[in-house]
């Protein structure tokens, strides 16, 4: 058998998630019908890690095997042409038999787009904020998520994994014009989690929160008092060791 290992960017407005669902289409099984066309036969794929319902990625990890070697570049025009037009296939090639998109990665970045004004091409893309919001508050709190430590506050309930404990490597907001950007690395992010991180952080720009009642959502394993929108929310880069 010969291991592949694709990327894939979506637009995930119309799908539940990454990970199949009944009753609901979902960004993997559409890719599993467009290689079981392809290859003529059934092919299981498995995503670096599952991205919620309205989520987004411009570089999403998975990992099928199949019988034989296959021409990757026709592959991957192939089911391109049959593929959604918010599903695109960016590469596809041979990798080593011990390799594992999800268990073999060592840090994934997400992006997480805020919008202060409307804009008619990041509607889709972005969570849009009118009104008073700090940026000097953002970069204030943005520090406090780095480190090896428990985020429960930043879980939805409904997330039944055991381990809470993510290590974040980095956390930093930009202000580009008219957009905020949050870009946040960890080894690995639990259900909810930057949703839940942005959210706090918004609360605290808005000036509804002070430093003393962040710090004691964080240590005390509260809610987080608001979760962002996943439209804004974008799988941005998934990262291995050489």
């Amino acid at each position: 058998m010969y291991l592949y290992k694709g990327i894939v960017e979506y637009d995930g407005t119309n799908y539940s998630g990454w990970q199949k669902q009944i009753n609901s289409n979902s960004i993997q099984e559409e890719i599993e019908k467009a290689l079981e066309i392809i290859l003529r036969e059934k092919i299981n794929i498995t995503g670096s890690g599952r991205t919620d319902s309205g989520v987004h990625a411009i570089e999403q990890v998975f990992h099928f095997t199949y019988k034989s070697e296959i021409d990757k570049k026709s592959t991957i025009k192939s089911l391109n042409s049959i593929l959604p037009d918010d599903i695109c296939i960016k590469s596809l090639e041979l990798t080593h038999n011990n390799f594992h998109s999800r268990y073999s990665a060592k840090k994934r970045t997400y992006l997480y787009l805020i919008s202060r004004r409307k804009n008619v091409f990041y509607d889709k893309y972005s969570w849009t904020i009118f009104g008073e919001l700090d940026f000097q508050r953002l970069k204030e709190i943005e520090m406090l998520f780095i480190g090896k430590r428990d985020f429960t506050s930043f879980c939805k309930a409904e997330d039944e994994v055991e381990s809470k404990i993510c290590n974040v490597s980095y956390s930093r907001w930009f202000n580009k014009r008219d957009k905020f950007l949050y870009f946040i690395s960890a080894d690995r992010f639990i259900h909810g989690m930057v949703r839940g991180i942005v959210g706090l952080s918004v609360e605290f720009a808005r000036g509804r929160l002070s430093m003393d009642e962040v710090n004691l959502v964080i240590e005390n394993k509260m809610r987080s008092p608001l979760w962002a929108p996943s439209k804004g929310l974008i799988l941005y880069k998934v990262e291995y060791q050489e």
